[in-house]
């Protein structure tokens, strides 16, 4: 079973860090030994898997900079000594961090990662996968993400630097993750036939909008849902969210009538899908707004998945839960660990640094962390529960 990613109260939760008591990642250190170095025994003073464990250690602090990093080494040598000595003693300057990350096989590293995530976080039957793109801001690199909606982790991470190859990567991504009785979700951009028809020969299901880039199908479905034939049975799950005096009302409607689906000939199709999402709140004038935006799109969905459950219901979740990619990746790395004013621009390190950022959000995501600075502050204060945290404390002497 998957360890779910969930917020308890205050008072019911293990501490005021994480919601339940987590478990030691005791693979970590042994796992940065399986990445290849590239450079020559002559004149090389900190091996790989240290320069690395220290970045990520830095960046557990709240240390996103070469510069940083470098002073968190130094700085926290006394602790080092002390708890994980075999660690000790080496204070990388930031011009070896730059040099080492903008010369590293960013794809040999990239999948080495996402390996090592899969193992240490197990999903569940059914759970969906999102897939979305981000570009990595002055550097012109776009990245592709396999993140999973219930453990709030990356699965796989693969970058291009040509604007538009997402459609490219996007199957690569699929190719290094289980599909299998899995729901991939997306926006219209991967709503392709080859990328649907891949997804269903692994096994696996999709639900994905559909916009302009299928115009014919998008109008299809719009038209259907606005003219339901007499007899056709289309069934709707609303659900009703207040937040900061604002009220969201969402209904999505689902159908899957066979003479539709027959119709619009799409691989693996089994459900077709409206949502329309109302928004009302004050405006700056206190005057109440309403805001209505409709979309649609399709599914299909292994009867794996969908035996004994309301169909709505469930592609409502998978439509909901596809935005986690946003909320709890993309806007921490651009919030959180400041990836958007970032000035790593040299080789391969913007990929290295996003893929680290990645790692130290899924690994705080599987350990139910429930503030990411409040974890980073109280890790900089007391680095001994940071090293026990990451099983650093477990290793044995070589």
């Amino acid at each position: 079973m998957s360890v779910k990613y969930i917020v308890l109260p205050e008072k019911s939760a293990y501490s005021k860090i994480f919601s339940v008591k987590p478990e030691p990642i005791t693979t970590l250190w042994y796992f940065l030994h399986t990445i290849s170095d590239y450079r020559r025994a002559q004149g090389k003073r900190h091996p790989l898997p240290i320069v690395l464990c220290l970045a990520i250690l830095a960046m557990c602090c709240g240390q996103f900079s070469y510069e940083a990093m470098s002073e968190w080494s130094e700085n926290y040598q006394d602790m080092l000594e002390r708890h994980v000595p075999f660690l000790a003693g080496h204070t990388p300057c930031a011009a070896t961090f730059h040099l080492v990350f903008k010369k590293l096989d960013n794809i040999a590293f990239e999948e080495v990662v996402g390996n090592w995530l899969q193992n240490i976080i197990p999903t569940e039957k059914g759970e969906g996968i999102a897939m979305d793109g981000k570009t990595l801001h002055g550097t012109g690199i776009h990245l592709v993400s396999a993140f999973a909606h219930l453990a709030k982790s990356v699965l796989f991470q693969m970058g291009t630097d040509i604007k538009g190859k997402e459609l490219v990567i996007g199957p690569e991504v699929l190719k290094h993750i289980t599909i299998r009785n899995h729901v991939v979700t997306g926006d219209a951009l991967f709503t392709q036939r080859s990328l649907c028809k891949q997804i269903i020969e692994d096994g696996g299901g999709f639900v994905f909008r559909v916009k302009g880039n299928q115009e014919t199908l998008e109008q299809d479905i719009r038209l259907f849902f606005q003219n339901i034939p007499f007899g056709v049975n289309v069934q709707t799950h609303t659900t009703i969210d207040r937040w900061k005096g604002q009220k969201e009302v969402r209904e999505v409607s689902v159908s899957k009538n066979q003479q539709l689906l027959s119709y619009l000939n799409w691989p693996g199709l089994t459900h077709v899908w409206q949502m329309r999402k109302t928004v009302t709140r004050k405006n700056k004038e206190g005057e109440i707004q309403t805001i209505t935006e409709g979309s649609v799109g399709i599914a299909g969905l292994p009867y794996e998945i969908i035996k004994d459950k309301q169909d709505a219901e469930l592609i409502a979740g998978y439509i909901r839960g596809h935005w986690g990619i946003e909320n709890r990746l993309h806007r921490q790395r651009d919030v959180i660990f400041h990836e958007d004013h970032a000035t790593i621009r040299c080789g391969s390190a913007p990929q290295i640094m996003a893929s680290l950022k990645n790692l130290v959000i899924s690994v705080f995501h599987r350990a139910t962390v429930r503030s990411f600075p409040k974890a980073m502050r109280r890790f900089a204060a007391k680095p001994e529960e940071l090293f026990q945290f990451l099983g650093l404390t477990m290793v044995l002497p070589a």
